[in-house]
């Protein structure tokens, strides 16, 4: 899925993507789905106090490991989409609202926290910090899958933006992405997707 997510984005850059035939990409949108599916609403944060560490570790990686791969069939789907003078049979809605479910879902439980103490869970139960005590107490040191599911999402909330350009969405989904763009202004430490945020809301400004 990795490399087919990095294949997707060369053809969708020589702009030949609507040479292929219009029934087998349909059929790949369709199990790229089920793909997302598979990821979009795993937790990555764990607080397993029967757990060896090891074993959190083991786990912790087997779930990254799907949410990343959902992340790769994203990007996958949505660069199909966004590719030139592609028919319409290929805007497949449901396709659509998961790619929204799975970048909501793992930019408030997944992503936001990660970069911004402000939106972690105290797993113990104890007082809540100002803001401004939680923000000094984090680390910048971030985890390399971290950071890669990161850079995966700030592409797949860009290419969002395009398909706002290209295809008309329904009401509802138009609301659950006009969130997923203001959100990011409300986070420290992600000015990368605050850019592509810019973007988004834009876009759908301009709907």
């Amino acid at each position: 899925l990795s490399e087919l997510g990095s294949e997707s984005a060369k053809i969708k850059a020589m702009g030949i993507m609507e040479k292929l035939s219009t029934d087998k990409t349909v059929k790949v949108l369709n199990i790229l789905e089920k793909n997302i599916q598979d990821g979009s609403k795993l937790s990555t944060l764990f607080n397993h106090n029967n757990d060896t560490e090891d074993e959190e570790r083991l786990w912790r990686d087997l779930i990254m490991e799907r949410v990343t791969k959902s992340a790769d069939a994203c990007l996958t789907a949505i660069n199909i989409m966004t590719s030139p003078n592609m028919p319409k049979a290929v805007y497949i809605e449901d396709v659509i609202e998961r790619v929204i479910q799975y970048t909501k879902f793992h930019l408030q439980n997944t992503l936001y926290p990660q970069y911004d103490p402000v939106y972690r869970v105290d797993p113990h139960g104890g007082g809540v910090l100002s803001s401004k005590a939680k923000r000094a107490k984090c680390s910048t040191h971030k985890q390399r899958v971290i950071v890669m599911l990161y850079n995966k999402v700030c592409d797949i909330v860009s290419s969002l933006s395009e398909l706002l350009e290209i295809q008309l969405l329904t009401d509802t989904t138009i609301l659950q992405i006009s969130s997923m763009g203001i959100t990011p202004f409300f986070v420290e430490n992600v000015s990368e997707l605050q850019l592509c945020a810019i973007k988004l809301v834009t876009a759908v400004s301009n709907f």
